[in-house]
């Protein structure tokens, strides 16, 4: 009991000391938690042309896209697998080992899984948007034929489940939710005298077996607001407005975030949260808050932020030369330095990407 009492004091002071001396958590990250990364231990990606090379990151897998040829990686930046695609203008949609990639514009779409081709299609119409969820259901807004806007959902083999006609309204954005049993697409009507935006909440169910009462929710925004972001989280529809982020459920409109002066950064991208940078008198924060019980998780930033990258539970803060890499309870996963200017920042479920001008540097998370 003596020793186990005494192990208990320790890891406490240990704990505590970690949360309230700055100077031992920034040692104890490099030193014992190997939270600092550096730049020449990375495993490397060489681009030989980075003005055609397209890079993404998804599970724990980055690939390349030149010229048709998709090169798929480890964590390790070792390749195991090229396959061939006929894809110009790639849209990249993922959800844990699935990946969905589409030609925007165009009519090819591929699903992935893993590092296989799970099915490819010649979809009728120009491709606009594109969604998938971790079970590998996808959903596709066509646009280019004899309707504004059609939107087509997919199981994971490839079958198609629906489709929805919009004559005289456009569909901008798309989600499944994680089961499969809703898709939400924003709706957006220019005829009018101002542009009037909607989301609408499907019932996948009701969409296969009867098409006419398959919408079971319509969220109108206020006249002078626009919806440009529509995500789930469970159930609950999560959409970011030109105004701040709302959450859909039941019928019921909730604002859970407002966007004003003092937030440069917003994104709904976690899985289950909204991050946004709060700047106040040169001082930044990440203010993390919760989707569902709205509560706010916050990390301190020492640093001008330039921008933030967010995909599942991790966003990534850059800050020029310095990126911090951050999960949803506000707590330090990564920390890395770099001596040269970062081109971008790709994050995966467990992998993320720094992109520079001739090579991508991969990083474990």
């Amino acid at each position: 009991m003596l020793v186990l009492t005494i192990l208990f004091v320790g890891v406490v002071s240990i704990i505590g000391l970690y949360l309230g001396n700055e100077g031992f958590r920034v040692w104890a990250d490099k030193n014992i938690l190997g939270k600092d990364i550096e730049e020449d231990k990375l495993p490397i990606i060489d681009l030989t042309s980075t003005d055609n090379t397209k890079i993404y990151a998804y599970g724990s897998y980055v690939l390349t896209l030149e010229n048709n040829n998709l090169s798929i990686y480890n964590r390790s930046a070792k390749k195991i697998k090229d396959l061939n695609v006929t894809i110009s203008n790639p849209i990249f949609e993922s959800d844990g080992d699935y990946l969905l990639i589409a030609d925007e514009g165009s009519s090819k779409a591929y699903l992935i899984y893993n590092d296989s081709i799970q099915w490819e299609k010649d979809i009728d119409g120009e491709i606009a948007r594109t969604t998938v969820n971790r079970n590998g259901e996808t959903g596709i807004i066509v646009v280019g034929t004899t309707y504004k806007s059609v939107i087509i959902m997919y199981d994971n083999s490839g079958k198609e489940k629906f489709k929805t006609f919009l004559s005289t309204t456009s569909a901008t954005d798309i989600a499944l939710s994680e089961d499969g049993k809703y898709l939400g697409f924003i709706e957006i009507n220019t005829l009018g005298a101002t542009i009037s935006s909607k989301v609408k909440n499907i019932s996948v169910e009701k969409a296969v077996s009867t098409p006419n009462e398959s919408i079971i929710n319509t969220y109108e925004a206020n006249s002078d607001i626009l919806y440009m972001k529509i995500r789930y989280k469970n159930n609950i529809i999560v959409v970011l407005g030109d105004d701040g982020v709302y959450s859909l459920n039941n019928g019921k409109t909730e604002k859970i975030v407002n966007i004003d002066n003092n937030i440069s950064f917003i994104d709904v991208d976690l899985d289950g949260y909204v991050a946004s940078i709060i700047e106040e008198s040169n001082k930044f924060e990440l203010k993390l808050t919760n989707i569902e019980n709205k509560k706010d998780n916050t990390y301190l930033i020492n640093e001008t932020v330039k921008k933030i990258y967010c995909n599942d539970n991790i966003t990534a803060i850059d800050a020029g030369s310095k990126v911090e890499f951050v999960n949803s309870n506000a707590w330090l996963v990564k920390k890395f330095n770099s001596s040269q200017n970062i081109k971008d920042i790709i994050i995966g479920k467990n992998v993320a990407v720094i992109v520079y001008k001739d090579r991508a540097e991969v990083i474990g998370i």
